[in-house]
């Protein structure tokens, strides 16, 4: 069964779309200027990097108008409304601070922060200076997780009783940053917060209960780590990892019948098998998913929210805080 979700587009080249900067002309910060080339209201004015050759760099072949000389020059200029960072890990905080002290709207790359004192400051801050501030998931808005959660509400796999999730992530630098707790490193801390959000999303409950194990080399973060959660009363068994290969997919499985999506952070297809047969939904005409979460955060602003109804707070805490405890029990609080 196939399904067609189009993105708007007898909008597209009206005046007053919301304008974004970026901080970081990373692989990810390319995804993301491609997806606001698809959107309906948004477009990117400009770039800073901590090497200016790499931000001219990045405009040039992304067609940026603007490069910034620096991070501070791009928060303080009045021709952008929310700046997006996918800058390192432990560069964020910092990064958003910034922006939220020079009256900036914040999308910030997940992981959202190192720990959740910080993420819980920048939400404080945000909300003290009236300003819009979200954890960037873009798996919650793809029209593939809103119909699995849909099906989900509709009992079409009866209830749920357990979920199990493998991911792969490719790790280009595993012995660089990747390899440090106090960078942000770890298969747990990259991988963890997406797929926790994505389970309370789909459950519509918050995690309970959590315990897990890890694997790494003598000083150095996790490469791989597996999860048992409770959620509700659905059990969720979980692997992440990065130093072998796995098939990355989520199964939810019912009383009557189970959905599978593959890549689901990505994901354009889910699998249903339930009494009546198997059927295939696949979503036709998604180039990049992060444009959902775009056309999220316009609709916000536009409303003039300052946090996201699918991506709270309170979500990106509940989150940060189970990363955190487990990291405490693994390293002895390395996260602080």
């Amino acid at each position: 069964m196939r399904f067609e979700v189009s993105i708007p587009d007898e909008v597209r080249g009206m005046a007053g779309k919301i304008r974004y900067g970026i901080i970081g002309a990373t692989s990810q910060a390319a995804k993301f200027v491609r997806a606001l080339n698809m959107s309906s209201n948004s477009v990117v004015v400009g770039i800073a990097d901590a090497d200016q050759a790499l931000s001219k760099k990045f405009a040039a072949e992304m067609v940026v108008p603007e490069v910034y000389e620096n991070y501070v020059q791009l928060c303080q200029s009045n021709k952008i409304d929310i700046v997006y960072i996918p800058v390192k890990n432990k560069e964020r905080y910092d990064c958003a601070k910034m922006a939220l002290d020079n009256g900036k709207n914040v999308l910030l790359e997940r992981p959202f922060t190192r720990h959740k004192v910080g993420a819980s400051e920048l939400f404080q801050l945000a909300s003290k200076k009236k300003l819009f501030i979200m954890e960037a998931q873009s798996a919650l808005f793809l029209p593939i997780m809103r119909k699995v959660k849909k099906m989900l509400e509709d009992k079409t796999i009866g209830e749920v009783k357990f979920i199990d999730v493998k991911e792969k992530h490719d790790i280009g630098d595993k012995h660089g940053w990747f390899s440090e707790l106090s960078a942000g490193g770890g298969a747990f801390f990259n991988g963890g917060s997406n797929l926790l959000s994505v389970i309370e999303f789909l459950l519509n409950d918050s995690i309970k209960k959590w315990s897990g194990f890890e694997y790494n080399q003598v000083g150095e973060a996790d490469t791989r780590c597996a999860l048992t959660l409770k959620c509700g009363n659905v059990l969720i068994n979980s692997l992440i990892t990065t130093d072998f290969d796995i098939e990355s997919k989520l199964v939810i499985y019912g009383t009557k019948g189970k959905i599978k999506i593959p890549n689901y952070w990505e994901g354009s297809a889910a699998i249903l098998e339930n009494e009546l047969g198997t059927k295939r939904f696949v979503l036709e005409n998604q180039e990049n998913g992060v444009v959902y979460e775009i056309e999220h955060v316009a609709s916000c602003l536009n409303s003039g929210a300052t946090s996201s109804p699918v991506a709270t707070p309170e979500l990106t805490m509940q989150t940060m805080n189970i990363i955190q405890s487990l990291y405490q029990k693994w390293y002895g609080d390395p996260l602080n």
